[in-house]
């Protein structure tokens, strides 16, 4: 037996890797795991990871469960362990991968029913406890809601007897359903949103050449990033702490696997608006939208969106449009529906962990009850 595999029980083990090199060799059964997971495939595949990884893991360090079940892979669990401040204390915290652009945060688990499932994950969360030291809390943000997923780690939790306290993570924005042509969605788009990308396509029209292109495919991909981050130099956009290459490496592995929909509107050909999207089974995600703000007064962002969502509608006939991260106004003029990305903190029975726990679940929420606790922390929060 492989001397690396800790025992849960007579049929589960768990093999913990800490270089994402090492798992080279798993790639075929991450992403044969990450397609059983349907439309959540492009953020819990091999190379999401290994981009994701190369741009935002950092000092932090890599933990990577394999469980088993007898000699078969049926779930990866990708953790990092960071130490930061936390509800301003300074801790060791465990969290699944990801970031801003990732649309929620999950395990890559087999198929099977729900009993299945819940042993999975209390296999994982079993290992973290008894054989990582030091960390005081677990934090699994942005888990999926409407495929039971959330439901399954409460359970889980629950029957483990283990501290924990759910929160809000963010809003998203989506548009599902979608059984009409590009053109009917837009014709359907509220009044004031339809007449101003009209208008504003008139216009540009009159003083010049406007045009719409889609990337997803070919050689010449390093010339469309540069013209991307040409448009995103100029955008409002505040600059993000993700490196220069980040998108640069995303379009190509995109490309590769046949996700990536990047779009420019182009004005006497130079390119005034760039979106970032992904598409796969069905569902396309926006990852990044940046315009020239010296033509913000023609509405590119619009233009561009009303010309993406034709294309996702007609060419990739997806089904589900997701905003992706943020409760900006704007979102649901194009993706009317809302649900929200929850979170859980796990507490770890330390003395850090179990103050954490205190503070979290009972004396924040009883302060922000009460006006006067509440400007006495503001008070307090300023001479910190």
């Amino acid at each position: 037996m492989d001397k690396n595999l800790y025992s849960i029980d007579e049929k589960y083990s768990i093999k913990e890797i800490g270089n994402f090199d090492k798992l080279e060799e798993f790639r075929p059964i991450w992403n044969s795991l990450a397609e059983k997971q349907g439309p959540y495939k492009i953020f819990l595949s091999y190379d999401w990871f290994k981009i994701w990884l190369k741009h935002f893991l950092g000092e932090n360090k890599l933990v990577i469960l394999l469980l088993y079940k007898e000699n078969e892979i049926v779930a990866i669990a990708p953790f990092s362990i960071k130490r930061e401040r936390f509800k301003g204390v300074p801790i060791k915290k465990i969290e699944l991968l990801g970031n801003v652009y990732s649309p929620f945060r999950y395990f890559l688990i087999n198929e099977g029913d729900d009993k299945e499932k819940v042993k999975n994950l209390f296999c994982i969360f079993d290992f973290v406890f008894k054989q990582h030291k030091g960390w005081s809390v677990l934090d699994l943000h942005a888990i999926p809601q409407e495929n039971n997923w959330f439901n399954l780690v409460i359970t889980t939790l629950k029957r483990m007897g283990l501290n924990y306290s759910d929160y809000l993570c963010f809003g998203d924005w989506y548009l599902d359903e979608i059984k009409y042509s590009g053109e009917e969605y837009f014709n359907n788009l509220p009044q004031k949103i339809k007449k101003d990308i009209l208008y504003c396509k008139r216009r540009l029209e009159k003083m010049g050449k406007c045009e719409f292109k889609l990337i997803r495919n070919g050689n010449n991909i390093d010339d469309y990033m540069d013209l991307y981050y040409k448009v995103y130099e100029k955008s409002w956009q505040k600059k993000e702490g993700v490196g220069p290459n980040f998108h640069r490496d995303l379009a190509k592995i995109a490309i590769r696997n046949n996700w990536l929909r990047l779009g420019f509107l182009f004005f006497d050909n130079s390119p005034i608006a760039s979106q970032f999207w992904v598409s796969n089974n069905e569902i396309a995600y926006i990852l990044k939208t940046v315009y020239n703000q010296e033509y913000k007064k023609f509405s590119p962002g619009k233009i561009l969106t009303s010309e993406m969502m034709k294309y996702v509608i007609d060419m990739d006939g997806v089904n589900i449009v997701d905003y992706v991260q943020g409760d900006e106004a704007y979102k649901e003029d194009w993706t009317p529906k809302r649900r929200e990305r929850c979170g859980v903190l796990i507490f770890n029975n330390n003395i850090k962990g179990k103050y954490l726990e205190l503070l979290t679940r009972d004396i924040l929420p009883t302060v922000e009850k009460n006006k006067y606790l509440r400007k006495a922390k503001q008070i307090v929060k300023r001479f910190l």
